[in-house]
């Protein structure tokens, strides 16, 4: 018999109170684990860890399908009494609402395309986060899930099902603000760890004469290990928030999370040195090889010292690589106190230009991608440049999607609830330029002095 997420939820639990049992009869005597006691703790653990990536995901995803089941069957039954019509155009049924008009002091909507999505959003986060009435009979009424996955039966603290919207939505902010995820290479992951292929170097062919045996060769095949770690963002908001403020809450919740989530990612990928301030994640900036950086002239040691020629010469040692896509990545503030300054003296761009926008940035031309967690103001010896096709350097694998919780006590004294997004991802640079066939990204580096 299939178990719910519940009971799922109940049995992880059990698990981990007898592996917490075992560590406090040691600790009550004032010894280590025998070897006997660390095995079965090791078991519990291992199953409660498994329960929660296999079965519980599972159960989580049957469970989501079949309430969208129910909501179809509601919603058709709304269709047949009249309540609800089908779009002419799309096909897809509309909801019968209208959005209430904001106050003209309202600013403009920033993550959701429209003021329709940020309102199902706000009111999902309204009955769920602030117990309100009449958001919570909305909801009801759309057949939205109120509060379906609760943390171990601690009801203030549950999460709650976000709607297609804000999940549509997130996962757009998300790659539109993330520059790391967008150009690298992406898996999905079935399980915790997983190997994506890697060609290391190529097989090799000969000139043979007549008669005269081919010499044999491999290919060098390697592995990239994905290994998936939990990120999380916590945002506050006010509890004194209403109706009123509906359109507001779903637009700001839904991007201070997309954001937070998409900075982290691309600082682990960027900036990452392997220590738990970035998930363990070694990034561009520790993992390339000193082959693959180029060394700006010397006394070229910041923004305003840099010229044409140091990344004239960061292009020249990428290898060419059969169907790449290069693209330029540095900071914005880079980009315009070097490289337009460069382009402008060089006579590369005219003054009319840098007045009115150079419309997409571009170096020796080539795209210039900006990510803003790079650094903005490098000082001497720093990476302030990347060039290549980071879908060949690195591998961002995802284990689970975005799920949401909250806590309405969290911030208690503040008058204000919590609301917590996490997710499982991995990040791998696997191709750090040892070599010239490991090569297809490689990085400038202000001089030493």
């Amino acid at each position: 018999m299939l178990k719910n997420s519940q009971e799922i939820r109940d049995q992880i639990s059990e698990q981990r109170i007898k592996a917490q049992a075992i560590v406090d009869v040691a600790k009550a005597e004032d010894r280590d684990l025998t070897d006997d006691e660390q095995s079965s703790f090791d078991q519990l653990v291992d199953l409660a860890d498994a329960l929660e990536s296999n079965d519980l995901v599972r159960a989580e995803k049957r469970e989501d399908l079949e309430a969208k089941a129910k909501q179809a069957i509601k919603l058709q039954a709304k269709v047949d009494a009249g309540d609800i019509q089908i779009g002419s155009e799309s096909g897809e049924i509309q909801n019968n609402f209208s959005v209430p008009v904001r106050a003209k002091s309202s600013r403009k909507l920033q993550a959701y395309d429209n003021e329709r999505d940020a309102y199902v959003a706000g009111n999902v986060i309204l009955a769920n986060v602030f117990g309100n009435h009449k958001a919570t009979q909305f909801c009801n009424d759309l057949g939205l899930g109120l509060r379906n996955a609760q943390v171990e039966g601690q009801d203030p603290k549950g999460g709650f099902l976000v709607p297609e919207e804000m999940q549509r939505t997130l996962i757009r902010l998300r790659e539109e603000r993330g520059v790391f995820s967008r150009y690298a290479r992406n898996y999905p992951m079935a399980s915790d760890s997983l190997f994506v292929p890697r060609d290391i170097n190529d097989q090799t062919a000969y000139w043979v004469g007549e008669n005269v045996a081919i010499t044999e060769s491999d290919a060098d095949l390697g592995g990239a290990e994905l290994i998936a770690k939990k990120l999380a963002c916590l945002t506050k908001v006010s509890s004194e928030l209403d109706e009123d403020s509906v359109v507001d809450i779903g637009e700001m919740v839904t991007r201070s999370m997309a954001y937070a989530m998409a900075d982290k990612i691309d600082e682990a990928g960027f900036n990452g040195t392997g220590t738990s301030a970035y998930g363990g994640v070694t990034g561009l900036v520790s993992a390339l090889n000193a082959s693959a950086v180029n060394d700006a002239a010397s006394g070229n040691v910041s923004s305003a010292t840099l010229d044409l020629a140091d990344f004239q010469n960061t292009a020249a040692i990428l290898p060419e690589y059969s169907g790449s896509n290069n693209v330029w990545f540095m900071h914005k503030q880079v980009y315009w106190e070097a490289v337009v300054r460069t382009q402008l003296a060089q006579g590369g761009s005219s003054g009319a230009e840098a007045s009115n926008g150079l419309g997409q940035p571009m170096l020796f031309g080539y795209p210039v991608v900006f990510t803003q967690v790079m650094t903005n103001s490098p000082s001497t010896s720093t990476i302030c440049a990347y060039f290549g096709d980071l879908s060949l350097a690195a591998t961002v694998g995802t284990r689970r999607a975005v799920r949401t919780q909250v806590s309405v006590d969290r911030y208690f004294e503040n008058d204000m609830i919590g609301i917590k997004c996490t997710e499982r991802v991995a990040i791998n640079v696997h191709e750090r330029g040892d070599t010239i066939r490991t090569r297809p990204i490689v990085a400038l580096k202000t001089a030493a002095s």
